[in-house]
């Protein structure tokens, strides 16, 4: 199983990070409140199909990034090793880079836009099944401010990765 989940880890990144950026530049147009509208259009209808399409990567991908003991990497807050981050978090201060090996902030941003990820697939999909009730209204408002985080969480894991690359072209 973790062979499976270790080669679906890149192609499901790529994908869902397709994904996850249609649904962000789709958002400011999305014309949904409790329903889908009786005539969605594209841009509603396409955002719904591809939302509930990432439910299950996003789920599959949280896998293959934590079984066997990887959980660590993403989360090292959860095992209680907060040495690297707070390291890193010194280093800024210093004008310093975060180093991208596992376990420090870097890690960290991973971890929550991870968690992010999963909550905004999750409480979009709620906000779906509850349409038409007042449930919907209450899971439209839980599925905005996770899906503000994770747009605030990809920004930062855009900006890491980008200083990841900066270090490899000077190594």
């Amino acid at each position: 199983m973790r062979s499976l989940l270790d080669r679906l880890n890149n192609p499901l990144h790529l994908l869902i990070a397709l994904a996850s950026t249609w649904l962000v530049a789709s958002s400011p147009w999305i014309g949904m409140y409790h329903a889908v509208p009786d005539d969605p259009g594209a841009v509603n209808l396409s955002h719904v199909v591809v939302g509930l399409g990432v439910v299950p990567l996003a789920a599959v991908y949280f896998a293959a990034c934590t079984v066997g003991g990887r959980w660590r990497l993403y989360f090292p807050w959860a095992a209680g090793q907060f040495g690297d981050i707070g390291r890193d978090l010194a280093g800024i201060g210093k004008g310093q880079r975060p180093g991208s090996e596992g376990g420090g902030l870097f890690a960290a941003v991973e971890g929550l836009l991870l968690l992010a990820l999963l909550a905004t697939a999750i409480t979009g999909a709620l906000w779906f099944l509850g349409r038409g009730t007042e449930s919907a209204i209450l899971w439209r408002g839980h599925h905005i401010v996770a899906a503000r985080a994770l747009i605030g969480l990809m920004l930062l894991h855009v900006l890491a990765v980008s200083l990841h690359f900066v270090d490899l072209v000077r190594d």
